[in-house]
């Protein structure tokens, strides 16, 4: 309880900062970068907050700060969202309608523009699309779950094709990143935290997708699926 407590508390302290940040710099920053860089902030805190719990992230250098790129994540829980704003790199996330409407927390990612997807809806997912593309060509990154979904056993889930096909329109680079750990913390589900765990988080280096130019965005999908599904087994195989 005690969690939940601190973790509400720094969501509601954080959120209204970024509001605020937000609409103060409406006109001097339009790509919502400081307020992004606050949103980090309150990721990297909930894991200050709680030093039982270790995070390490290798592979930064595959993402040039200067550039921009689409980026793939495994989803394993809700803490993935706080493990991946500790990349320390500017991004828009594709997030499900419904995180938008919790309060504050959804009303500081509308604010920093975010990009809400409404699966199901007709015209949404083309909408949320069109919204990463502008995104990309103004050279700021877009963050994915290509699962669409947490996974419900843990295991890799098959990847939704938006993420590819944009990257085989835009010819920008996949970064394929990989998570392992967070599950343990906070299993899906469930409400309650795990004192102690250690969180890994794997940058891949980009891939080329023109290099896939002949196969279509199928064959890419399949080639960064089978790094993510690779490298789980890597890091499962050193935990065990």
């Amino acid at each position: 309880v005690g969690m939940w407590v601190l973790v509400g508390l720094m969501t509601v302290i954080f959120s209204l900062a970024i509001m605020v940040c937000a609409l103060c710099l409406f006109v001097v920053d339009p790509k919502r970068k400081a307020a992004h860089w606050l949103a980090s902030l309150w990721g990297r805190s909930i894991f200050l907050c709680n030093p039982s719990w270790r995070l390490t992230i290798k592979g930064r250098e595959h993402i040039d700060p200067r550039k921009p790129y689409i980026l793939v994540s495994n989803h394993q829980s809700m803490l993935d969202i706080m493990v991946l704003f500790c990349l320390r790199r500017q991004f828009k996330w594709v997030a499900k309608e419904s995180l938008f409407k919790v309060p504050f927390l959804g009303w500081a990612m509308s604010l920093v523009s975010y990009i809400k997807l409404t699966r199901g809806r007709y015209g949404s997912v083309r909408k949320s699309y069109d919204a990463a593309k502008r995104w990309l060509a103004s050279g700021i990154s877009v963050l994915f779950f290509p699962e669409g979904t947490r996974s419900h056993s843990g295991q890799l889930g098959l990847f939704k094709d938006g993420a590819f096909r944009l990257a085989m329109e835009t010819k920008i680079p996949v970064v394929p990143i990989v998570v392992t750990g967070t599950r343990d913390l906070l299993e899906r589900g469930s409400w309650v935290f795990r004192r102690r765990a250690t969180v890994r988080v794997v940058i891949l280096p980009a891939i080329d997708p023109t290099q896939y130019r002949q196969d279509g965005p199928n064959r890419l999908k399949d080639a960064v699926h089978d790094q993510i599904s690779q490298t789980l087994q890597e890091l499962a195989a050193v935990s065990a």
